[in-house]
């Protein structure tokens, strides 16, 4: 996982299998490096494999943040797989996803 940030903008770059086994390690990550002053967030899932539903928990911890702060979620580049998991939980619909 890398993390940086720009301006009020967090970007993470995540990789691999995301499963009930990693994903709370992953969500605590995110977290402790999400600053006071980030408004957005920027998810590269171009590199993740694999999400189960419990992987899930980290995005609408994300869009749960930033929206306190009027801001949004962009989940970018997930691959297929994830892509299908995302439209059938529906969580396409409450944040940005760019293909």
């Amino acid at each position: 996982m890398r993390i940086h940030h720009e301006n009020d903008v967090i970007y993470i770059e995540l990789e691999g299998d995301i499963s009930f086994n990693n994903a709370q390690d992953i969500r605590k990550t995110i977290l402790d490096n999400f600053l006071d002053t980030d408004r957005k967030a920027v998810v590269n899932l171009s590199k993740v494999d694999f999400m189960d539903s419990s992987s899930l928990s980290i995005f609408i911890t994300l869009l749960k943040r930033v929206k306190q702060k009027d801001g949004a979620l962009v989940l970018e580049y997930p691959q297929r797989g994830v892509l299908k998991l995302l439209e059938m939980t529906r969580l396409d619909e409450l944040m940005e996803i760019r293909k």
